[in-house]
Formats: structure tokens, sequence, C-alpha cells
């Protein structure tokens, strides 16, 4: 390849990522978003966050599809090691910069997954408080068996009387 169509390749590519970065960081915050209106149980919010978060998997779903017809068309496989292998393969300084900017994506994507875990574990706990609130209240307490319905540890109260003893 020429220089031209290197340095546009590396425009063009950059700015995918670039793209890809920043519908990341505004998932993160629209994860943020979410966790509040789990915390405060305001469905309305709830709601509204579900739908600007679909939007933007939607916006990054595009990114990617974008960036992978790019690679495509340059004989590039579209995993990450082919994509490390084609960046470290460009000329300087375009490969210095691509490989900053892909471990800010890889960055970006890594966060995401671990807010997107907590705000799941935030879900899962307000439902258990949930159904057990709601056990309670039609006189189905589950206070003493070994094990729930789904084959888990339950609330064995033998156990800790023997352990008294």
């Amino acid at each position: 390849m020429t220089d031209q169509p290197v340095k546009d390749i590396s425009i063009q590519f950059g700015a995918l990522i670039d793209q890809g970065t920043a519908l990341l960081s505004q998932l993160q915050i629209l994860l943020d978003t979410e966790l509040t209106a789990l915390e405060t149980r305001d469905l309305e919010q709830l709601k509204q966050s579900n739908q600007q978060k679909q939007e933007c998997l939607l916006g990054l779903d595009r990114n990617i599809r974008e960036r992978n017809d790019l690679l495509t068309k340059l004989q590039v496989e579209t995993n990450r090691d082919a994509v490390i292998v084609f960046i470290r393969t460009l000329p300087a300084p375009a490969s210095e910069l691509l490989e900053q900017a892909w471990q800010r994506l890889e960055q970006s994507l890594e966060q995401v997954r671990v807010l997107n875990q907590r705000n799941e574990q935030t879900l899962v706990r307000s439902k258990q408080n949930t159904d057990q609130l709601l056990a309670l209240l039609q006189g189905h307490a589950q206070g003493n068996s070994i094990y729930d319905q789904k084959g888990d540890k339950g609330r064995y109260e033998g156990q800790r009387r023997l352990g008294k003893a």
C-alpha cells in the first residue's frame, strides 16, 4: 500500500475505534443511571434508561459492523488478535496511535462489563428481597429448608442450633 491509502485507512479505522469508545463511555453513564433507578425503584427512570441504553447499544452494533466491514475489505480477520497484528503492521505513528486507541476501547469495554455485572447483582438482590417480602406477606415464609427451589443452599436453622449446643 502507498502512504495515502494507509493514512486514509488509519484515519478511518481510528475514527471508528474512537466512536466505539465514545459509545461505551455513554453506556457507562447509562449504566450508572440504571443503577440509581434500580436502587430507588424508580420505574419511570428505569424505562427511560433502558430505552436510552437500547439506542446506545444499537449505535454500538452499527459501529462494530462498520469496523468489521472495513477490516474485511482489508482482508483482516475481525478477531482481537488479528486486529492487534494489523495495527502493529501499520507504519509509525499510526500504529502507536491506533494501538493506544484500541487499548482505550478495550478498557472501556471491560468497564462496561463490570458495571453491567454490578447492576445485575443489584437487580438479583432486589428480586430476592422482594420475593422474601412477598412470601412473608402471603404467609409462605420459608424459614427452615436445607435447599431452596433452585437447589441452592437454603436457610437451615438446625445446623445453627447444633453448633450452639
